[in-house]
């Protein structure tokens, strides 16, 4: 039997060079909901665009300012998250730039009390730089290392003993072909597990989420995407794109099994900026992926 889902808006792009990644849940819930009208949505934390130049990209010249808004941010997600928990649903949270990820996580820590769930990473990037490995200082460059408990205190100590969100013998990433000689030392050194993006393709990616999923250590798990985990031919909306990425068909079948599964704890999706969209490609596969994770077949395009 399909779940219940809680469909998560959160519109901040404070994380990110390009601000406009903000736009990207309200484009999707509203899309979402002009399908599915009934579906539980809640959007809310929308970035104020209205005075960003025509590019929407701002040098890292305020650090401080730009990381109380993605504290503020991700304090919201982690609530949000926590709410939906708590009413019995499935969250599936659409950002927003995907320093957001830190509050989803948190969300889940808090509202099942435990860390003791994996999370699957699909991304370009390993997202594991801190302050001291960065070449950017983008949070949205920065949420793996602060669930592993590296990073702003505000970012890593949700609770009185300040232990990290998750175990790093939980994380496995995908897709992996852009990152900085310090987070790939971070990861490697805690012992996480990379299938590169070459890897993927080379052995398909079902067969490495397969592999993966054979093998955890944990009952429970997350699904982390980021759009620019794919090809760009397959989705130009989002806002770091790197070649030779994933094809996003090989994510649907995945996708529907935990549509079923109990066991996975939340999804989310972030990255996705419409203003780079081209004819609505990248739109179109975040749809597929929420539709699967909802219950509905692909093929037959009808409610399983």
């Amino acid at each position: 039997m399909k779940r219940q889902i809680a469909l998560i808006g959160i519109g901040s792009g404070w994380g990110a060079p390009d601000q406009r990644t903000a736009r990207g849940a309200e484009v999707v819930i509203n899309h979402i909901k002009e399908k599915y009208p009934n579906i539980k949505c809640t959007h809310d934390y929308f970035h104020d665009l209205s005075h960003l130049p025509a590019t929407a990209t701002k040098p890292f010249n305020d650090h401080d300012i730009r990381y109380q808004h993605v504290t503020r941010a991700i304090d919201i997600v982690s609530l949000r998250v926590q709410a939906a928990i708590q009413e019995g649903l499935f969250p599936i949270v659409i950002g927003g730039d995907h320093s957001l990820a830190m509050g989803t996580w948190a969300g889940i820590y808090e509202a099942t009390n435990q860390n003791d769930f994996s999370l699957l990473w699909f991304d370009a990037h390993m997202d594991a730089n801190t302050i001291h490995t960065t070449t950017s200082m983008a949070p949205h460059g920065m949420p793996v290392a602060a669930l592993l408990g590296h990073g702003y205190d505000a970012w890593t100590k949700i609770d009185e003993f300040g232990g990290p969100i998750l175990n790093a013998e939980n994380v496995y990433q995908f897709g992996i072909r852009s990152y900085d000689y310090g987070e790939a030392d971070l990861l490697l050194t805690q012992k996480v597990h990379i299938d590169y993006a070459e890897t993927c393709t080379k052995n398909g990616l079902e067969e490495c989420i397969q592999d993966v999923m054979k093998n955890l250590k944990t009952n429970h798990y997350g699904v982390s995407i980021d759009v620019d985990a794919f090809d760009p031919t397959f989705a130009p909306g989002t806002g770091t794109t790197e070649p030779d990425g994933l094809n996003p068909n090989d994510m649907l079948s995945f996708l529907s099994k935990i549509a079923h599964d109990e066991n996975c704890l939340a999804l989310e999706i972030m990255e996705f900026n419409p203003d780079k969209d081209i004819r609505n490609q990248t739109l179109h596969w975040i749809t597929l992926f929420i539709e699967a994770a909802m219950g509905t077949n692909q093929i037959n395009n009808k409610e399983t």
